[in-house]
């Protein structure tokens, strides 16, 4: 698709609209073009066209948009149709590229593809942190290299295949004439999403999540005599401040065990640290103490915030990822801890609407329904009429755009 002239779009008809294809709105709009003096050829939209060399001769003809004609458009680069560009094509037109890019992809099928074990040797690794306790053992790093890189892999699938249906249902909001005629592609990657949903989410650990969202009831910690940071002097407060905001931020965003939020404060204290020799021992030492403290904390507050509370079915909007201003890098709005919760716990999702019934313990309803949380959230059943319907019907109800539902 170009644009030749202001107020029209030069669009090849033939390859961005396949036969078949419903056409709304568009059905009937006529254009003038050539095709073969036979009258049994392909439509062209210039006589330059190289398919029409071979043709005997060639007349203008002039065509109404309709199944028929559509099955005739000629597919070569060179036919272009001027097409208005009133906000009504461009829509339309994203909406069939959206449609297109729901066909399954092979990358995760074939003999590389990981299995239940793998998956599982992967996850319990991964759940006594992020690096083996030996550091000289090399058989160990790699191993735990390979978990990480599983686990990567795993999410980027997923959340690969979550942006095209997602892209693909606000397409068929649009154009919703061709919500049946693509419920079938829309289906079958669907049921390709959550089947690597259930993969990624064997790699996920319950109890990280729920420890991660009780990060937000932990009070900072204050600076005591028993706190071996004198090595700052009068900057210690501070830099104890430092590495509790980098403590916080890794277990509350990370989706991981505590244990691995400790490595980020001491990153944070090392930084501070600098070249300083003289009370570094101390103040490590210090520190690691500081950071089993917080984590004994933090599941002890995970604990209090959700057991023994009913849980709660939340609707969550899931966000597409995009593209960093100024034509950067894929940006992702979503933390891990997000992600991975959306994958543990979800029980219903409608994707042409981008949305997600999850069925979480009290402590991670609190946090998803928090301000600081990416994604749009709301309590279904909280002054639902029919709190007794299946998570489903009750997801139906809510349309984050204010819209009403869509049936």
């Amino acid at each position: 698709m170009s644009v030749p002239e202001t107020g029209t779009l030069s669009v090849v008809l033939g390859r961005c609209i396949e036969a078949g294809t419903p056409l709304g709105p568009f059905e009937g709009m006529y254009f003038s073009g050539y095709t073969a003096v036979s009258d049994t050829g392909l439509l062209h939209a210039v006589e330059e066209c190289p398919q029409l060399r071979k043709a005997s001769g060639m007349r203008v003809v002039d065509f109404a948009l309709d199944a028929s004609s559509l099955a005739r458009l000629c597919t070569n680069w060179s036919c272009r149709w001027a097409v208005p560009d009133d906000g009504r094509w461009p829509v339309f037109l994203d909406a069939l590229d959206a449609v297109a890019r729901l066909r399954p992809d092979d990358e995760e099928t074939g003999e590389g593809r990981p299995g239940e074990a793998e998956i599982s040797e992967a996850a319990c690794l991964l759940s006594r942190g992020e690096y083996p306790q030996d550091e000289d053992d090399e058989a160990e790093w790699g191993r735990y290299e390979q978990a990480r890189a599983l686990r990567d892999d795993l999410l980027a699938l997923w959340r690969d295949t979550q942006n095209r249906l997602i892209a693909a249902g606000e397409g068929l909001v649009a154009c919703p004439w061709l919500r049946p005629w693509a419920e079938i592609k829309l289906a079958e990657l669907a049921e390709r999403a959550e089947q690597q949903r259930h993969r990624w989410a064997g790699i996920c650990a319950p109890r990280a999540l729920a420890d991660g969202a009780a990060i937000s009831t932990m009070s900072a910690p204050v600076l005591t005599p028993d706190i071996a940071f004198e090595v700052f002097g009068s900057e210690a407060p501070e830099v104890l401040g430092k590495v509790w905001r980098a403590w916080c931020a890794r277990a509350r965003w990370d989706g991981k065990p505590l244990v691995d939020a400790a490595s980020a404060a001491l990153g944070e204290l090392h930084a501070a640290l600098g070249r300083r020799r003289k009370g570094r021992e101390e103040a490590e030492e210090s520190l690691a103490k500081l950071t089993t403290d917080w984590a004994q904390r933090t599941r002890l507050a995970a604990v209090e915030q959700s057991a023994g509370h009913p849980w709660r079915l939340i609707a969550v909007r899931i966000p597409a990822r995009g593209r960093a201003p100024h034509g950067g890098a894929v940006c992702e709005p979503l933390t891990l801890w997000e992600l991975a919760v959306v994958a543990v716990y979800q029980v219903a999702v409608d994707w042409v609407r981008g949305t997600a019934a999850l069925w979480v313990p009290q402590g991670i309803g609190d946090q998803l329904l928090a301000a600081e949380s990416s994604m749009k959230a709301v309590d279904l059943i909280e002054g639902a009429e029919n709190w007794a319907a299946p998570a489903s019907v009750l997801l139906a109800t809510w349309d984050p755009d204010g819209r009403s539902a869509v049936s």
